[in-house]
């Protein structure tokens, strides 16, 4: 064919010499458009020549955007063979007339707005839906369903139905075969490059969508629905070289079901039939175009916005540069007074205007003299305004606190006596006119004569009272934050448990982030882990009362999701401007129910012997958003041996990756090493997601649940009656998790108490003294040895004595040992569907 219309077009006003390379291509294009419109009539349903899905039309519009609408005699000749066979001659060159028209007016209103072949922008994908598929092809459906009329081929009243189906088969023909055409034809002019490496993906993809498309319409279930979600992957994927395929194959599929009235399409009219299946093709292009058009829009804003910035940090180093050079070049000639003076003159304003971007002021002191010179800068400094009053050296430290002037006067007696060309940098402070703090940083510079005698100094002034201040809010902020953050987490039976906070290295090292583990009733225990927006000490001061009120709230037993709530009401309160993502997590470790509430957080993700998986959470507002929201829970059963890791989104929002990018790095990281334990598995989770200089806060709570052992228990505790409760939890864990039933399990936990609470009130009385406790499983019972180290006391008649027929009730094979060295209970009973032993 001959070069693209683009460099050889057709220009209006003038009429083209029809060359021998056009006749060639009219030729070809005569061919194509034959072969194509046969195809295209096998999905006939009016009639014989009324279908779904035309491939000429977007063919034609293809040929005359690419090479010019010279071509038409091409499209007119292969139009009127194709109708000549299925009606009269008049009808014949009447909708041959109407299929060449309609795609040449198309192209040219689309050249008229500057329609781009590659389909990469939203405007490109609105001209060709609007422009060009639904307005032009009402010309050939208009002309078409006409000559059927006027041919007796259908009668009037079936105008409109004819004419819908018409328009809509050039429409799709547009919408679906134009774009692949030219996806094929710009293929090289499209960006990025798809490379080898990502072909075996779009082909797996589009392997994928055809069978989804198979099974989606030829079914007689309501799967259309299936489809849009891939198609819109792929697009998002592949852009144009992706969509254009994508939609070709699936609404051709959905075509030949329709044509064929099979699956989704078999018990519909005409009307539905047609209705659904232009509904769901229209859907489905324009839908993967426009999205392939706003990726690729947003991947050009991004390569022109890197390339900007990388332009503007050539300029920035080049300018840096360029101000290190020139400061070089001052320190040398500084030595010449006259040179100096001469230059600050030629100089004074680009300098002037460089001091006050850097709060800089210089001062001059002839010491001959006795007389100061100031800079403008350096009164502003102080609270003046510019040559307010002459300066001296008494003047100039009127503002300075004692303790500091003290300092100043010693230092420069120093440099005098030692004849130091450069004194010691100092920082000291002013109270201004005003009342006003500042903090000043100052630099001088000692000059001598020939015989060595000190005749002038020179030096500069600069107003480091917002570094000051930072620095002071940052040690109160990193001080309140290691106050508010657990030091250690706490020991609960059947967990293990780790946790890393790691605070950005810009700005402050304290932040708004923060995690908490909190023992609850029962023997479970809370998880919490949140971020408030910001850093800084007013975010760790927010932070600190959300923690509080979380705690607070879980200790008095609330369900989780009303928790997240009442942390949302007192957010509203103590800080009515601020939001703050959470997720909360009430862990029973006994039995692994894990009750999840996520509030605007990244989802957590469960570790098994699998790998790793991100766990499903309803979508939520963060706290502080939404007044009165209704936050759901989620209960997932967390097995012996998994682990679950909470964390907040500076582990994976960074400024070089997208998000998702980041949550599939993660992913990956946590998945890589499931038997690692949590200690390790935080350590490197940050390790390999985090570089070297973190942009925001950090923090990850891991946990993971142990495995029972089904041989053995043991247990040693303090001889203190606090203790009994953390035995109860870790013994009635260990019977849950060997399969012990709920009566049994009572049973032995009350009897195995209440032989610890002997051996706490009778071996050890009120001196310290530990006891052991040992469980196993044999034989169809369960052996309960409670052993302590102490001098068992005679018991008076009147105290006690129900703990030992309360044992031997609730564990009738019991033997007491009594010895030197100790007191040894042993307790047996048979589990239920047993004989006693």
């Amino acid at each position: 064919m001959t070069s693209p219309a683009g460099i050889r077009g057709d220009r209006p006003g003038i009429v083209p010499r029809i060359t021998r390379d056009d006749l060639l291509a009219i030729v070809v294009l005569g061919v194509l458009y034959y072969a194509a419109a046969k195809l295209g009539l096998r999905l006939a349903i009016v009639e014989r020549n009324i279908t779904p899905l035309w491939p000429p039309t977007g063919l034609a519009l293809v040929a005359f955007l690419r090479y010019g609408r010279r071509l038409w005699p091409g499209v007119a000749i292969a139009a009127l063979l194709v109708n000549l066979p299925i009606t009269n001659l008049p009808a014949a060159f009447l909708t041959a007339a109407g299929n060449t028209l309609a795609p040449m007016v198309a192209a040219w209103l689309l050249e008229r707005v500057g329609f781009r072949q590659q389909i990469d922008r939203v405007r490109d994908v609105v001209a060709l839906v609007g422009l060009g598929a639904l307005l032009s092809m009402t010309i050939s459906a208009t002309i078409g369903s006409a000559a059927l009329v006027m041919s007796s081929g259908i009668p009037a009243g079936g105008f409109w139905s004819a004419w819908t189906v018409w328009w809509t088969g050039d429409a799709m023909g547009i919408l679906v075969v134009a774009p692949f055409l030219l996806c094929i034809l710009t293929w090289n002019e499209v960006q990025p490059r798809l490379g080898l490496r990502r072909l075996p993906e779009a082909l797996v993809m589009l392997a994928l969508l055809l069978g989804a498309s198979v099974f989606a319409t030829w079914n007689t279930g309501q799967l259309l629905f299936l489809l849009p979600p891939l198609v819109g992957v792929i697009a998002w994927r592949f852009q144009l070289r992706g969509a254009a395929p994508a939609v070709l194959l699936v609404c051709t599929v959905a075509a030949w079901a329709a044509s064929r009235m099979v699956g989704w399409f078999a018990d519909l009219s005409l009307t539905e039939e047609m209705l659904t299946l232009q509904l769901f093709n229209a859907t489905i292009a324009f839908t993967a175009f426009f999205l392939s058009a706003l990726v690729s829009e947003r991947t050009r804003a991004r390569q022109r916005l890197q390339r900007a910035a990388d332009d503007l940090d050539v300029r920035v180093r080049q300018r840096t540069a360029q101000l290190v050079e020139a400061n070089e070049h001052l320190g040398h000639e500084i030595t010449e007074r006259r040179d100096a003076e001469t230059k600050l003159r030629r100089s004074e304003h680009e300098l002037a205007e460089a001091q006050d971007l850097a709060r800089l002021g210089r001062w001059e002191w002839d010491l001959g003299a006795g007389t100061v010179s100031w800079s403008d800068d350096l009164y502003r400094i102080h609270g003046y305004e510019p040559g307010a009053f002459p300066m001296t050296f008494e003047k100039a430290v009127e503002l300075v606190p004692e303790e500091d002037r003290q300092r100043i006067e010693r230092n420069l007696a120093a440099a005098l006596a030692m004849r130091q060309r450069e004194l010691p940098e100092i920082e000291y402070r002013i109270v201004r006119p005003d009342g006003e703090l500042r903090a000043l940083l100052g630099r001088a510079r000692l000059f001598f004569d020939e015989t060595g005698s000190p005749v002038r100094m020179l030096g500069v002034v600069q107003d480091v009272t917002e570094r000051v201040d930072y620095d002071r809010q940052h040690r109160i902020a990193e001080t309140l934050q290691r106050a508010l953050l657990p030091q250690d987490l706490p020991s609960v039976d059947g967990l293990e448990l780790a946790a890393r906070y790691l605070p950005a290295e810009v700005g402050f090292k304290a932040g708004g982030d923060w995690y908490d583990v909190i023992p609850l009733a029962r023997g479970k225990v809370g998880l919490v882990i949140g971020d408030v927006a910001g850093h800084g000490l007013e975010a760790a001061s927010v932070m600190g009362q959300l923690r509080m009120a979380v705690r607070a709230y879980a200790l008095e037993g609330h369900r989780p999701s009303d928790v997240v709530a009442h942390a949302d009401s007192v957010l509203r309160v103590v800080a009515p401007d601020e939001i703050a993502t959470m997720a909360y997590a009430e862990v029973d470790p006994a039995s692994g129910a894990v009750r999840f509430v996520g509030a605007g957080h990244p989802p957590p993700i469960a570790i098994g012997p699998e790998g790793a998986t991100y766990l499903e959470l309803p979508k939520q507002p963060p706290i502080g958003v939404a007044a009165s929201w209704a936050y759901e829970e989620v209960v997932v059963d967390v097995d012996p041996g998994a682990k679950v890791i909470l964390y907040t989104d500076g582990l994976i929002d960074r400024r070089d990756i997208a998000l998702e990018e980041g949550l599939e790095r993660l992913l990956a990281a946590a998945g890589r090493d499931p038997g690692r334990p949590v200690e390790a598995l935080c350590r490197e989770l940050i390790a390999a997601l985090v570089p070297s200089e973190a942009a925001d806060d950090i923090a990850v709570l891991a946990m993971e649940r142990l495995r029972v052992r089904d041989e053995a228990f043991r247990f040693r505790m303090p001889a203190e009656p606090a203790e009994l409760a953390r035995m109860r939890r870790a013994l009635g864990g260990w019977l849950r998790g060997i399969g012990v039933e709920p009566e049994d399990e009572h049973d032995l936990v009350l009897a195995c108490a209440e032989a610890c609470s002997n051996a706490i009130r009778h071996a050890y009385g009120p001196s310290a003294g530990m006891v052991d406790v040992e469980a196993r499983r044999e034989n169809g019972a369960v052996e309960v040895v409670v052993r302590d180290f102490g001098h068992w006391r005679n018991r008076r008649r009147q105290e006690g004595g129900r703990g030992l027929a309360l044992i031997e009730a609730l564990a009738p094979s019991m033997r007491i040992e009594r010895t030197d060295r100790g007191t040894v209970v042993t307790m047996r009973r048979t589990l239920r569907g047993s004989v006693w032993v």
